[in-house]
């Protein structure tokens, strides 16, 4: 039943190459959002040519589609945005219902329970192996190409491969996106940002990362001169360095409030504290940080106005990466104000008002991240590798 729902026979896969067990497998995901079909149109350009001759693959590929609804009608979702809504609560309503049976209470539960069933179809038959998540997007802003990910050390070894800004914790801020669950999981996971929607050369920023992606996976073998070649179009011409940035803070929407985003921003945009960035109901929302403008919000739904980021030093990410070898991290469980959530192996409670030495730096650099307060008095922090 697993093998046989991993063909290109179901409508949700784009394409599928199965070349053993054994051999590195990438799994990329398109359209999660319906108003970002350059991933998937960039998808099919690279993998449903019928030049046979194009690349030789040694591994296995698997383009997984999103939001089938919202692609259809060119939406970012229909209810609910399904990079949204992938919590253990979700997760476990929709693998006890017979998707054929009525009864999902909005669409992307259904497209939930789809791409779960895909997804988990896959680590099945190669989890065990070397493993890649990706997942494409675009952007509403003027933006170069970045890579937002989880901070785990085996996302940061190979997110460090790419030429282009690399963003970590965006998990600290948003509840239910799908590479937090695929890391979940204990695999890697990236996302990636091809550009603003309609530029045309999002589509192919899209396929020099995936192409990229199968070099460092050693799916497909490329001359340093073709790689090369694929790395200037990720590389931008606006002075932006690449490296690692670090998010300071989000600024969190509601749907009945009326929030626009200043005219002009684009991805990382200096900005100085003081700055006014948007109006919130005709209220102007002003920084309270030096750093640079992040996802500004330029489309009628989402829930990030946006967000701002800092560059890390190349000191802080190799103390952190030493600090996660060390015996210190399996420490935390054992100090006045931190306890363990049931049932669970990497979870963990903290309690402010008592363990009030242990703020938000010291948790990263010993490889927790702040996920949400639970409850309100609380942290919950979750232990990554």
């Amino acid at each position: 039943m697993t093998e046989t729902l991993l063909t290109t026979d179901n409508s949700r896969i784009i394409f599928a190459n199965h070349q053993g067990r054994t051999l590195p497998t990438l799994v990329i995901i398109v359209g999660i959002h319906g108003n970002e079909p350059a991933s998937v149109n960039a998808m099919k350009t690279l993998f449903q040519d019928k030049n046979p001759g194009k690349f030789k693959l040694e591994g296995n590929i698997f383009v997984l589609k999103g939001n089938a609804e919202a692609l259809k009608s060119h939406q970012r979702y229909i209810t609910k945005d399904l990079n949204r809504i992938w919590t253990s609560e979700n997760l476990n309503l929709v693998r006890m219902k017979d998707q054929e049976e009525p009864g999902f209470s909005y669409p992307e539960l259904k497209e939930l329970a789809l791409l779960d069933q895909l997804i988990n179809s896959i680590i099945a038959v190669y989890g065990a192996g070397k493993i890649l998540f990706t997942d494409l997007h675009t952007t509403s802003s003027e933006s170069c190409a970045f890579l937002p990910f989880n901070d785990t050390l085996s996302n940061r070894s190979m997110a460090k491969h790419f030429p282009v800004p690399l963003v970590l914790g965006i998990e600290e801020y948003l509840e239910g996106p799908l590479m937090s669950h695929i890391n979940d999981l204990g695999y890697p996971a990236l996302g990636f940002e091809a550009g603003k929607h309609d530029d045309p050369q999002s589509e192919r920023r899209h396929e020099a990362f995936i192409k990229l992606c199968m070099v460092h996976l050693g799916i497909i073998d490329m001359s340093s001169n073709d790689i090369e070649r694929e790395e200037m179009f990720l590389k931008n011409k606006l002075g932006i360095k690449s490296g690692f940035y670090e998010i300071l803070c989000r600024y969190p929407i509601s749907p009945d409030q009326r929030f626009e985003m200043k005219p002009g921003f684009s991805n990382f945009n200096p900005i100085k504290k003081g700055h006014e960035l948007a109006k919130n109901n005709g209220l102007p929302v002003i920084s309270r940080y030096r750093g640079m403008v992040f996802l500004p919000l330029y489309q009628n739904k989402g829930q990030d106005g946006f967000f701002i980021v800092k560059p890390v030093s190349s000191f802080w990410l190799g103390l952190s990466k030493w600090l996660r070898k060390t015996f210190l991290p399996d420490l935390l469980p054992l100090l006045p104000g931190v306890s363990k959530v049931a049932r669970s192996e990497n979870r963990y409670l903290v309690n402010p008002a008592i363990a009030r030495w242990l703020n938000k730096e010291i948790f990263h650099l010993l490889g927790f991240r702040i996920r949400y307060k639970a409850p309100k008095s609380h942290w919950e922090i979750i232990k990554r590798d």
